[in-house]
């Protein structure tokens, strides 16, 4: 098994300036546990995971988080 056999093929992304809330929206939505990052043309400049907003707290407090989440 390699990579490319359990990576995901339809990779939803967001963009630089997409909410710390609609991040935790889509994360939920789709199931994951992280999303990259693109700007215009999909280039990469990062990648925003569901810890990154938990440990950074991301101006939502956890029990807004877990209401989004919910």
């Amino acid at each position: 098994m390699t990579i490319k056999d359990i990576m995901t093929k339809d990779v939803v992304c967001v963009e630089p300036h997409t909410s710390v809330k609609e991040v935790a929206k889509t994360l939920y939505k789709h199931h994951l546990t992280g999303v990259p990052v693109v700007e215009a043309g999909k280039k990469l400049v990062g990648i925003i995971t569901e810890g990154d907003i938990v440990r950074r707290d991301a101006h939502v407090h956890m029990p807004q988080f877990i209401q989004i989440l919910d």
